[in-house]
């Protein structure tokens, strides 16, 4: 009797609850395991957005770091041709200057030349020679 009052309290009472317990527990792990499967998705879709994010961030990076380099090359580029004019014109008026100073140094050279031939003539053979006689070897001398 006691075993058959044992065994109806645990069939009608005690094995209900367990089982009703049993199956909340299951249905709240079914239910965490889908929540946590639904969060990993929104997860991953944040990462894939987020790499996605960073990814078009470095292409514009990369394009404004091209497009700052252009612009410097092309700055650098008209300043140098800038400065080689300059350079350029600087050079031609040198040139010119020494070309000038070549000439009229030219010049000094022939009167000193001829006055020195004419002295040298003179000393040597006694009378001064005729200044156009000096004139043209001296000349002479000076463009061969």
């Amino acid at each position: 009797m006691t075993f058959g009052l044992l065994y109806f309290a645990a069939t009608f009472w005690l094995l209900p609850k367990v089982k009703k317990a049993i199956a909340d527990r299951e249905t709240s792990i079914a239910k965490d395991v889908s929540d946590a499967a639904a969060l990993s998705g929104k997860a991953d879709a944040a990462v894939k957005a987020l790499e996605a994010r960073i990814a078009e961030a470095k292409s514009r990076s990369r394009d404004t770091a091209a497009k700052a380099m252009s612009e410097a090359d092309g700055r650098i580029a008209a300043e140098t041709a800038r400065q080689e004019a300059e350079l350029a014109k600087r050079l031609s008026g040198a040139e010119a200057s020494i070309a000038g100073m070549r000439a009229k140094a030219m010049t000094s050279v022939a009167g000193v030349a001829e006055d020195t031939a004419a002295a040298i003539v003179q000393k040597l053979a006694g009378t001064a020679p005729a200044p156009a006689a000096v004139k043209k070897a001296v000349s002479t001398a000076l463009n061969n």
